[in-house]
């Protein structure tokens, strides 16, 4: 048969008391706590995202930047190679000028060499050829005779 204890009774009303004035005092303190706990560490994850997604947006921003410095490196080691090859060409068509002018004065120089060598070779084949022409005859001819002779011989050797 079954007893009926009050001792029993009483330590179960003992135990709702108990848990009635836990949950008055002490869950809601609690619960308290633990909601602004919760919320720190969801600010705390939310700030932590935050400060990535800006470490990101600048990691993109500072690539974006290396890489404009690069083009633009790029960009002026190609105008300094194009200036560097105009002014290689400029040096090479006046140097080449000049060249071509050192030839032409050369060859003026040697045309000039040649003419004055043929003409004193004429005048001296003339002046040999009036001391020939002096032992043959015999005697010297009048000196406007000889100079005759001799200007003709070098207007028709100038012909040939």
């Amino acid at each position: 048969m079954l007893k009926f204890d009050w001792n029993t009774v009483f330590t179960l009303i003992n135990l709702i008391v108990f848990y009635l004035l836990m949950k008055k005092f002490l869950f809601g303190r609690i619960k308290k706590v633990l909601d602004a706990r919760r919320e720190l560490l969801d600010k705390q994850f939310k700030e932590a995202e935050d400060t990535n997604r800006e470490a990101d947006e600048k990691l993109k921003d500072y690539e974006s930047k290396i890489s404009d410095y690069k083009a633009e490196g790029q960009r002026i080691i190609d105008d300094a190679r194009d200036s560097a090859k105009v002014e290689y060409d400029k040096i090479l068509t006046r140097a080449d000028e000049d060249a071509n002018e050192l030839k032409a004065q050369a060859q003026r120089e040697i045309d000039e060499e040649i003419a004055a060598a043929r003409k004193a070779s004429k005048e001296e084949i003339a002046s040999l050829a009036m001391q020939a022409a002096e032992k043959v005859v015999g005697k010297s001819v009048s000196a406007d005779t000889d100079s005759a002779i001799f200007d003709e011989f070098l207007n028709e050797s100038s012909d040939e």
